[in-house]
């Protein structure tokens, strides 16, 4: 008799292990389809990235300097760089926030990258006019993400970045007045 129950419990326990192996294995196989969807959707915006990066042209600096100094003076290329530049910082914010909802990034890793970096590429006078005119336009952009990126231009000036590279040269000043300073 106890070795029928004992026969009767290794065979309960060996199912359940069975069974247990079987989730396993169905769990390890949607983590690996849900990698593969990122991967496909990580492919398919590097490869619109890659377009856009041809459309920036042979100075892309130059151009990104004269809409911050001259932005009513940019001709239709140079608007057309700009566009690519704009754009491709906007997919990296927007794919950044899908790895967040896919699971791969906290939540607030991406809000803190918009709040951190958005003010720097959109916190200048065309900027600030290509932000608006996206965003608005734009269904393809979820919109916690706008918000998020909204919520930091309301705090930016139209001369953010300039500002930023003005703060470059003001620390460079104090750094060669304080060499001077040692000096004698």
């Amino acid at each position: 008799m106890n070795s029928a129950k004992m026969n009767n419990w290794l065979q309960i326990v060996a199912n359940a292990g069975i069974v247990i192996g079987l989730l396993l294995v169905g769990f390890q196989m949607k983590q690996n389809s849900d990698l593969l969807k990122t991967q496909l959707l990580y492919d398919e915006s590097r490869r619109i990235v890659d377009f856009e990066m041809q459309m920036l042209g042979d100075e892309p600096s130059r151009v990104w300097a004269k809409s911050m100094t001259e932005p009513m003076e940019l001709t239709l290329e140079e608007r057309r760089a700009m566009e690519a530049m704009l754009w491709i910082y906007a997919e990296h914010v927007r794919a950044t926030r899908l790895l967040a909802e896919l699971g791969l990034l906290e939540d607030d890793e991406w809000r803190g990258r918009v709040l951190a970096e958005s003010g720097f590429y959109y916190g200048n006078p065309y900027g600030l006019a290509w932000w608006k005119n996206y965003s608005e336009d734009n269904a393809n952009l979820p919109q916690d993400l706008v918000d998020a990126v909204n919520e930091r231009l309301a705090s930016a000036s139209a001369s953010t970045t300039l500002d930023y590279f003005d703060g470059q040269l003001e620390n460079l000043e104090m750094t060669e007045n304080e060499a001077d300073a040692s000096d004698e």
